[in-house]
C-alpha cells in the first residue's frame, strides 16, 4: 500500500511551537529517520513510524524532505557530515604524522563501535548498490575531507623519512573503514560463532589499539618502528622510564569507559572497579581479613589490617591511600598495603578515612588522628609494637600521614617513621614541578584546584592550615625519621622536595628518593615496570630499618 502525506491537524495544532525552530524540526526529524532506517531499512521503513518517533508529524516531516528517498539521502547526508565533523575536530594538522594517522586510524573504529546505526546505513546503501550517494550533497565537501586528512599525514610522513613511498590516501582509508566497519557488522555472526571476548571494554580497547598498530605497520619504511620513531614530546624530553607506558596503557583503557559527566561518587566506584581489576595476587604469608571501626571526631572510621601470618609483636604502619581525597580505599591500594606487610613480616593499618566532596575537611583528618590514637591505646590486642608505630600514605594519604604526623608530636603520641610517597604538603602551583608536568601523566594540574576545592574550598585555609597543607606549620622540629619519594615527572615533585627541605632544616633525619623515570603515582604500576616494585622495596626495607 502507498504512502500519502496526509497529517493530522490536531498534532499539527499540538506542535504549533515546535515549528517555530526550522533547524530543530529538522534535526529531530534526522535523528529519528536514521534509527528507523537503521532498524529497517529503505524498502522496510514506513514515514509513519519515524513521525512516531518525532516531535513533530507526518505532514511536516514530506514538507521538508518531500518523499521517503529524500529524507533517506538526507539521512545517509547527514551521517558522513557528523563523521567527518568529529574527524575535523581531531587537530590532526598539529600533530606528529605517526601520532596523526594512529589518532585518525583509532578514532575510526571507535566511532564505528560507538555508532552501529552508521554501519548499518552503510551496510544498506550497499545492498542498494550506493545509487543513493549518487547525489553531489553526498560525494562532495564533506567526503572527500577524509582523504585530504589522509594525504595531508601521509605527505608529513613521506617527508619526514618515516613513511614508505607508493601508497595513497584512498588505500588506506581502504584498510582503515574495512576492519572499522567488520567489527560492528560482523559482530553477531562472529561472536556466535568464536565468542565474544573481543567484544569487551577490554577486548574492545585492545583491538582499537591494533588497529592503529595495523595502519602504521603499512605505512612505515622497512627498519623503522612506530613507537621508536615518535617523539613522544614532553615526555620524551622528560626521560619517563619507557615500561611505565606499558602501565599507562591499560590503566587509560580501563578509565576510558567512564563517562565525561561522571560525579566524584561514580569515579570512587569506577575507581574500585579498576583496583579489583588490576589488583595482583595476594602474598599468601599474609592475613587481610580482619576490620576495624573507630570512633572519631570525624565520624566512625574503618579499617583493614593487613597482618603476617607469622604472628607475634608485630611492627605496624598506619597507612592512608590516594585519590585526590575523592576516592581510593583500602582495597583501592591493596598491592601496596599487602606487600608491605609481607616483606616486612609487619602489620598495616590502612585507613578507609572519610571522602570529599561529601565529606570535606576536617572529616577524613579528624579519622586519621583518631586511628592514630587508637592504635597507639589498643596495641596490646592488636598485636603490635606501641614504640613501633609509623605513619604513612601516598599522594592525598601522604598528605594526611604528614598532617597527622604533626598533630601526634603535638599531643604525645608516639611515631617511630613517617613515609611520605608523592604527597601533596602544600598548594603553591607556582612550583616549577606544574609547568613541567602539567599534562602527567595520571595527574594533570589543570583538575587540581577544583579537587582541592572539593576538599576545603576556604582558599586561605587550604594555603595556611598544617593540618591540611603540612608545609606551612610554625615547625618541623620533633618530629620521627621521614622517607620522602617523589617522581621526576609528577606535578607534585617540589611539593614534596621542599617538604623533605623543610624537615632537614628543623633536625629531621630524611631520607629522600628523587623516582628517576617515574610519574604521579607510579606504585600502580608494578605489575608493568620492575622499577616500581624496586621502590616499594626500598621504602619497606627503610621502615625495617627504622623498626630495627
Amino acid at each position: 500500500m502507498g504512502e500519502t502525506n496526509a497529517g493530522s491537524g490536531a498534532g499539527e495544532q499540538a506542535r504549533g511551537g515546535w515549528k517555530q525552530d526550522p533547524d530543530a524540526v529538522r534535526g529531530n526529524i534526522l535523528q529519528a529517520a536514521r534509527e528507523v532506517f537503521a532498524e529497517r531499512g529503505l524498502s522496510g521503513t514506513r514515514v509513519d513510524e519515524i513521525a512516531a518517533r518525532t516531535r513533530t508529524s507526518k505532514r511536516m516531516i514530506y514538507y521538508y524532505f518531500t518523499d521517503k528517498e529524500t529524507l533517506y539521502r538526507a539521512v545517509l547526508e547527514d551521517a558522513y557530515l557528523r563523521m567527518r565533523e568529529g574527524e575535523d575536530a581531531l587537530d590532526l594538522g598539529s600533530l606528529h604524522p605517526v601520532a596523526a594517522l594512529r589518532e585518525l586510524a583509532e578514532f575510526t573504529f571507535e566511532h564505528h563501535r560507538h555508532a552501529e546505526d552508521f554501519v548499518r546505513l552503510v551496510m544498506i546503501e550497499n545492498v542498494h548498490g550506493g545509487r543513493h550517494m549518487s547525489s553531489p550533497e553526498i560525494l562532495s565537501g564533506q567526503n572527500s575531507s577524509v582523504i585530504r586528512l589522509l594525504e595531508d599525514i601521509y605527505q608529513r610522513g613521506v617527508e619526514a623519512g618515516l613513511f614508505r613511498r607508493g601508497l595513497t590516501a584512498l588505500e588506506l582509508h581502504w584498510h582503515i573503514s574495512a576492519v572499522s566497519i567488520f567489527n560492528v557488522s560482523n559482530r553477531a555472526t562472529f561472536s556466535r560463532i568464536f565468542g565474544d571476548d573481543l567484544f569487551t571494554e577490554r577486548g574492545q580497547h585492545m583491538l582499537r589499539r591494533h588497529v592503529g598498530d595495523m595502519i602504521l605497520g603499512l605505512v612505515m619504511k622497512p627498519g623503522l618502528s612506530a613507537d621508536a620513531d615518535l617523539p613522544r614530546a614532553k615526555e620524551e624530553a622528560r626521560m619517563i622510564n619507557p615500561d611505565i607506558f606499558r602501565f599507562l596503557e591499560v590503566w587509560d583503557a580501563k578509565w576510558a569507559t567512564l563517562g565525561p559527566d561522571a560525579t566524584p561518587a561514580d569515579r570512587r566506584l569506577h575507581f574500585e572497579g579498576v583496583a579489583r581489576d588490576m589488583r595482583l595476587p595476594t602474598p599468601p604469608e599474609v592475613e587481610t581479613d580482619e576490620e576495624h571501626w573507630i570512633d572519631s571526631d570525624g565520624g566512625p572510621v574503618r579499617v583493614r589490617i593487613f597482618r603476617h601470618a607469622s604472628g607475634g609483636t608485630q611492627p605496624a604502619l598506619i597507612y592512608m591511600h590516594g585519590g585526590g581525597w575523592m576516592q581510593g580505599s583500602p582495597e583501592t591500594h591493596w598491592d601496596i598495603t599487602a606487600r608491605i606487610a609481607a616483606w616486612n613480616r609487619q602489620t598495616v593499618i590502612s585507613v578507609d578515612y572519610a571522602l570529599a566532596p561529601e565529606h570535606p575537611f576536617p572529616e577524613g583528618y579528624l579519622q586519621v588522628l583518631a586511628v592514630a590514637r587508637w592504635a597507639q591505646a589498643t596495641a596490646g590486642s592488636l598485636g603490635i609494637d606501641p614504640a613501633k608505630i609509623a605513619i604513612g600514605g601516598d599522594s592525598a594519604g601522604g598528605n594526611l600521614a604528614a598532617a597527622v604526623a604533626l598533630a601526634c608530636r603535638d599531643e604525645g603520641v608516639p611515631l617511630c617513621a613517617q613515609l611520605l610517597i608523592y604527597p601533596a604538603c602544600d598548594f603553591d602551583r607556582s612550583r616549577p614541578s606544574y609547568a613541567e608536568n602539567a599534562e602527567g601523566p595520571l595527574l594533570k594540574v589543570a583538575g587540581m584546584a577544583k579537587t582541592n576545592a572539593l576538599y576545603c574550598p576556604d582558599v586561605e585555609q587550604l594555603n595556611t592550615d598544617p593540618r591540611i597543607a603540612p608545609l606551612a606549620a610554625e615547625s618541623h622540629a620533633g618530629l620521627p625519621p621521614a622517607f620522602v619519594a617523589v617522581a621526576q615527572n609528577d606535578p607534585l615533585r617540589d611539593s614534596g622536595v621542599a617538604y623533605a627541605e623543610a624537615l632537614k632544616a628543623a633536625g629531621v633525619e630524611v631520607t629522600e628518593d628523587s623516582g628517576e623515570g617515574l610519574i604521579h603515582g607510579y606504585l600502580r604500576g608494578m605489575e608493568y615496570c620492575a622499577d616500581c616494585e624496586t621502590k616499594l622495596r626500598a621504602m619497606a626495607a627503610w621502615l625495617k630499618g627504622i623498626y630495627g
